[in-house]
């Protein structure tokens, strides 16, 4: 069996947290997310940065590609620590415990691997918030 695609598993994770209500963007601020004006005095739209996993494989001889194992790191950013929080609780509230629904593909339900503590980067004029997150999945042929 070949190996199972990233891809399409990035795909589900954009797809579940957009039917949320996140903006999320691949490796990048989504559009519409950030300052929605002259920063600092204007509204901050929360958002997520994605960094999807490329994937691993794990199984027995007979089968050494039948699990996929997946991963991402959200990286959530707001103008306040309360924001990054808030943005991270609905990150674990969309995919702890819950499975990716991928064509040809079974899901296991995903876990919390990561959840370090919100930081303030004062490199940007004004200050940003960020929490990152690591959440996996493994999957199986359907």
């Amino acid at each position: 069996m070949p190996v199972a695609a990233a891809r399409p598993h990035t795909d589900a994770v954009v797809s579940m947290g957009t039917s949320a209500g996140l903006l999320i963007g691949r490796g990048k601020p989504p559009e519409g997310a950030g300052w929605q004006g002259e920063p600092g005095a204007s509204t901050f739209e929360a958002y997520v940065a994605l960094f999807p996993m490329t994937g691993d494989v794990d199984a027995d001889l007979g089968d050494p590609a039948h699990y996929f194992d997946y991963g991402c790191q959200f990286t959530c950013v707001a103008a306040t620590q309360e924001g990054a929080e808030a943005v991270s609780d609905a990150i674990k509230a969309t995919f702890v415990n819950a499975k990716l629904i991928i064509p040809g593909r079974a899901s296991y339900r995903g876990q919390l691997q990561v959840d370090r503590p919100a930081s303030r980067d004062d490199r940007t004029a004004p200050p940003l918030h960020y929490a990152v997150l690591q959440i996996t999945w493994r999957t199986q042929p359907a």
